[in-house]
């Protein structure tokens, strides 16, 4: 079991994963808290280990797209080098910790997990103290300059505990979710009790984010383990009741979900269909859209979705009235790699979520059932990530995709030594 009174590498990671709710400054770039700890650790361990093979084999081709739109104008070279360095920096990094872990991934993932767990446990301070009127204990705006206290929700605001967004904090909450949500429904629990399970769903409800949402629809599902009619039918019903639950008794999902079907359905440009998140990914979709015509094989490199927008947006043409966010991010995973790595890295990112999946095991035995355990967990983080969240470094993404990625070769050597 994991010692967080000892391990003080945790708290390190834990600052690392979650530190992105302050900022020394914006220009020329965020230089988030958690910089401090990341970079000097990534130079340490590079050297005392030296650069891993499969880096060289990942970035040698974003490397020479991104220098070649630097030179045709598609992108600004210090958004490129900007976006490669970080990128290398965080994978590099996170690589690191899974050899310093010994690729334990039932480990490295319960590091993960208590690191929600005490996510979930700011929550709690944050939800008591807005309850009874004492400030100081929910808005957290006098510590973190990058976090506010969003208002709405069930309750009256939408919980972000420490992180910028409450959809920041349903995303990185959704593999434990999943793991709560099975916990709920089989005898055996996996890392969390069964109290906790119960704590970690509240608060991603409590979140109020569409995005969150869809994790714990997804989760039922995966966590019924056998894909019958009957238990989809049940994961539907109660996904349909819950969805009408949310939409008659929480104004804020009432109103995206309205503009959503004002905008994609109805094609609405009105004021109130766009002036929200939903506009923000369907322009950014446009974008992503009109880029890909013109560099459809390999994208116009990292970092270039910002230099993209400002060709193609819809606020520029289509509505009278400047509303340009996620410009650099581009609201979701899957736009912003359209538009940066085009087809080629699309089909990369979903080679691995393929590859790393395990839906049934191919043997019986109880020490494999972690690894599916950890595989679902983590396909559903980055499935959400794909579709709302467009920054490569942020919240541990590049730690997910590697644990994923590393989860699946362990569980391959061990079916090949139990068929040995």
């Amino acid at each position: 079991m994991l010692d967080l009174k000892k391990d003080y590498f945790f708290w390190v990671l834990f600052i690392i994963f979650f530190g992105s709710g302050y900022v020394f400054f914006k220009s020329p770039f965020e230089f988030y808290f958690h910089y401090l700890f990341l970079f000097p650790l990534t130079v340490i361990f590079l050297i005392k280990f030296g650069i891993p093979k499969f880096y060289i084999k990942i970035f040698i081709i974003p490397l020479l797209i991104g220098l070649i739109h630097v030179a045709l104008g598609n992108n600004l070279p210090f958004t490129f080098y900007k976006i490669f360095v970080g990128s290398s920096i965080s994978i590099l990094f996170f690589y690191y910790v899974l050899e310093k872990y010994n690729f334990n991934s039932f480990k490295i993932l319960e590091i993960y997990c208590k690191a929600c767990w005490i996510l979930c446990l700011i929550a709690i301070v944050q939800i008591l103290s807005f309850l009874s009127g004492f400030e100081f204990g929910y808005n957290f705006s006098w510590l973190l300059n990058k976090w506010a206290v969003v208002g709405g929700g069930i309750i009256g605001f939408r919980v972000n505990s420490i992180l910028p967004e409450p959809t920041y904090l349903a995303t990185s909450l959704s593999p434990a979710v999943y793991i709560s949500i099975r916990n709920l429904i089989m005898k055996n629990t996996f890392i969390f009790s069964k109290m906790q399970s119960v704590v970690i769903i509240i608060i991603s409800i409590l979140t109020t984010s569409t995005i969150g949402y869809l994790g714990i629809i997804i989760s039922v599902i995966l966590s019924l383990d056998i894909l019958r009619f009957r238990y989809v039918l049940f994961a539907v019903l109660i996904s349909i009741g819950g969805y009408f639950i949310a939409y008659n008794n929480v104004s804020d999902f009432s109103s995206r979900v309205n503009s959503a079907k004002g905008l994609w359905i109805e094609e609405d440009f009105t004021v109130n269909n766009t002036n929200n998140s939903s506009f923000v990914l369907y322009n950014n979709l446009h974008v992503a859209k009109k880029n890909l015509m013109s560099y459809p094989f390999f994208g116009t490199g990292l970092g270039s979705h910002e230099t993209a927008f400002k060709k193609f947006t819809l606020t520029k043409s289509l509505i009278q009235y400047d509303f340009e966010f996620n410009v650099k991010d581009g609201n979701s995973l899957f736009v912003r790699l359209c538009t940066e790595t085009g087809l080629v890295g699309l089909l990369f990112i979903f080679i691995i979520i393929f590859n790393g999946f395990i839906y049934k095991l191919d043997n019986d035995t109880e020490e494999l059932i972690p690894h599916k355990i950890i595989s679902q967990s983590l396909f559903i983080f980055i499935i959400l990530v794909l579709i709302r969240q467009g920054n490569y470094m942020l919240n541990g993404l590049p730690f997910m995709f590697l644990l994923y990625h590393f989860n699946k070769i362990s569980y391959n050597e061990k079916i090949n030594s139990l068929n040995e």
